[in-house]
């Protein structure tokens, strides 16, 4: 696990907890990064991070990430994304190609490696219980 990224599914105490790595004169508040950062900012919702929110997280702060290619044999659709949305506890990054998505950045290293272990992100998210 990033040791930078407290193990807590509430999206709003990670982002405060993320804004206080960021430089004090860089600092946002968490109100005005929520959309910028999060495909879903409801409370409830996933920890889907959009290009921007990537962007923080792997270059500004410098956030280990790990990666696991997307089969082409994959139908990612929206049973997928709300797989990921529900069971993912720490956030990741969909990187698409022409909207194809091509692979999935991970910043909580215990999925990444279950999910490179499977070999099968479907086979992974019905068996994945965090």
């Amino acid at each position: 696990m990033n040791e930078y990224i407290p193990n807590v599914r509430d999206k709003h105490t990670l982002t405060q907890q993320l804004i206080k790595l960021l430089p004090t004169e860089q600092q946002p508040t968490a109100k005005a990064v929520m959309a910028v950062w999060w495909y879903n900012i409801r409370r409830t919702g996933g920890l889907r991070l959009t290009q921007t929110g990537f962007e923080v997280l792997s270059q500004q702060l410098e956030l280990e990430n790990w990666n696991y290619k997307i089969d082409n044999s994959v139908v990612f659709d929206q049973k997928i994304m709300l797989k990921l949305d529900k069971k993912m506890q720490l956030p990741y990054y969909i990187h698409a190609k022409k909207g194809i998505p091509t692979h999935i950045c991970f910043f909580g290293s215990r999925e990444a490696v279950m999910a490179n272990l499977y070999g099968n992100l479907l086979k992974f998210l019905d068996n994945y219980n965090p």
